[in-house]
């Protein structure tokens, strides 16, 4: 147990997340849940086990305050936590109710800090006696997918408990994410992580972004939105991959992996090729019933050379899947950081795809067996292709109820494509799913994602950025503010005061640490993806003499 009474420093994971609110401000990582609570609820129960839930999980009231130069983790006492109770039962009409739900859906999404307060909010709004929305909006940086079965069961327990005036059963355990992350830290020293970088660019030589079907060249910067689009997959075909997978005594998750590396390896033309996956991350027996940021991506790694059959195919790719599990390995991060330390791969080759397989944790959980509790969504209809903050170039997101059909959401960056583009790839998907059923024997060649007739356009993978070998300070250094080229030199180091940013060995937490004092001392805001794009002392002058963010760097 590691010592509460100090600002902790953040877990890897938790870095990641600070990061994308530095970069993308309030919108989450992943969605605010609303649950529909209909039959009879005891209201003063539910609002009492929500704030037990709080108090037992340290992570659902830690804040994120950025403190000596770094960000940290403080934990907030528990008598601080709230649960707002919302009547609406005097609306007048269903669609009164719907609009409300959908503003209670909006506000949910948005409106997050990290430094001020825990980013966490609970609230439970009354639309009628047996009709109530309980609002969790928990961001990544609080909670993972996998711990939210755990809250779930617990809430319920509390809920029940509560009800039925008894006292809750205690915790299995009285360690915290605090502690796991602290645990995490001391299994790494510099010379472990120095032979674990050295495998991984043994295993790796060779392997560059990959060419993918594009409707745009690429630039040179780094992609910062992706188009959303989402469907479901045929009931039937979902229902023959779940069986088909269980006869190949595979897992659904290397089924749909197998099939997408295929559709990977025939549109852009290559036979190696790499892929990041998440991964709950949960072997060590510190993890279990513990909730907070655990999850990682694994880098999923296949040589698919030789034009094998599917089956073939299928077996490799359930080889690199269990090559990843069961072995201790540095945070996908850590790996991204290690493997380009000056940040000059546009795209680096572990973030520019990923492919997830997740279930539906909020279905399991049960107040009462009076109660029924369902996902409530923000509208009844399918949403159009839409924006959202992202970095990478191709994600696909397959969610499994067990039974019905798969759900597939696919994210493609809008620097390489048009809103078109997420249903094209995700028929080029569905067709090799069918073709893979129907023939599972058939050879990687003969594997045709794309209609007759249909052309695709690769868009190539720019070279790496040259490094900057003019000493811009030391020519500019007279036309610099004082304070801001301090500002720098302290970011920077001593004696590293030209070149780019990441070149000087600096972290993107720096970056961003570095942005915030700017802003604090004087007031100009910076964002951190447009000096991602151009991370030198001249993006920070030009942003700073014009007093808005730059889009790109002027010399």
């Amino acid at each position: 147990m590691i010592a509460r009474n100090r600002p902790l420093d953040l877990s890897p994971n938790q870095r990641h997340d600070w990061l994308h609110y530095q970069e993308f401000g309030d919108t989450p990582l992943y969605d605010a849940v609303l649950l529909r609570l209909r039959g009879p609820l005891r209201v003063p129960a539910l609002r009492t086990a929500l704030r037990a839930l709080v108090a037992r999980h340290e992570s659902l009231r830690t804040r994120f305050p950025v403190l000596d130069g770094a960000p940290r983790q403080v934990i907030e006492p528990t008598d601080r936590i709230s649960v707002p109770f919302v009547d609406f039962g005097a609306l007048p009409t269903d669609a009164d109710r719907g609009r409300e739900l959908a503003e209670l859906h909006r506000a949910a999404q948005s409106g997050y800090v990290l430094d001020r307060r825990p980013p966490c909010r609970f609230a439970l709004v009354r639309f009628g006696p047996a009709d109530h929305v309980l609002v969790l909006s928990i961001p990544h940086i609080a909670a993972d997918f996998w711990s939210i079965p755990v809250l779930g069961q617990e809430l319920s327990a509390l809920y029940r408990a509560g009800a039925a005036g008894r006292p809750a059963d205690p915790r299995a355990h009285g360690h915290d994410y605090a502690d796991y992350a602290a645990w995490q830290a001391s299994q790494w020293s510099p010379q472990d992580r120095a032979e674990e970088l050295r495998g991984w660019q043994r295993r790796l030589r060779g392997i560059t972004a990959l060419p993918l079907p594009a409707d745009h060249p690429r630039d040179a910067g780094i992609p910062a939105r992706c188009w959303t689009h989402t469907e479901h997959l045929d009931p039937t075909v979902s229902e023959q991959l779940r069986a088909w997978s269980r006869r190949e005594n595979v897992t659904l998750f290397v089924t749909l992996l197998a099939a997408f590396h295929s559709l990977l390896a025939r549109s852009c033309g290559v036979d190696r090729l790499v892929t990041a996956s998440s991964s709950a991350n949960r072997e060590s027996s510190l993890t279990a019933g513990l909730v907070g940021p655990l999850s990682d991506f694994r880098v999923m790694y296949n040589d698919l050379a030789g034009d094998p059959g599917f089956r073939e195919v299928l077996h490799r790719t359930r080889a690199a899947v269990l090559g990843t599990h069961g072995r201790k390995t540095l945070t996908h991060d850590d790996l991204v950081q290690g493997l380009d330390p000056a940040r000059e791969l546009r795209p680096h080759p572990l973030k520019q795809i990923y492919f997830n397989l997740l279930s539906a944790p909020w279905a399991e959980t049960r107040l009462s067996p009076e109660l029924s509790v369902t996902v409530a969504g923000a509208d009844d209809g399918s949403p159009r292709p839409h924006l959202v903050p992202e970095h990478a170039d191709l994600i696909v997101n397959c969610s499994d109820h067990g039974t019905g059909p798969l759900v597939l959401q696919l994210r493609c960056t809008a620097e390489l494509y048009t809103a078109a583009a997420g249903p094209r790839w995700l028929r080029w998907y569905g067709t090799v799913l069918r073709q893979i059923l129907e023939r599972p024997d058939i050879r990687l060649s003969r594997i045709r994602p794309q209609a007759a007739g249909e052309t695709i356009t690769l868009a190539p993978v720019p070279r790496p950025r040259p490094r900057c070998e003019a000493d811009w300070m030391a020519k500019n250094a007279g036309r610099i503010d004082a304070r801001l080229l301090g500002l720098w030199a302290q970011a920077v180091g001593p004696g590293h005061r030209s070149g780019e940013f990441f070149q000087n060995g600096r972290t993107v937490v720096d970056a961003a640490v570095l942005l915030k004092r700017i802003e604090e001392e004087h007031g100009v805001p910076i964002a951190l993806t447009d000096f991602l794009r151009a991370p030198t002392i001249t993006t920070l002058v030009t942003a700073w003499t014009a007093g808005a963010s730059p889009s790109e760097e002027h010399g």
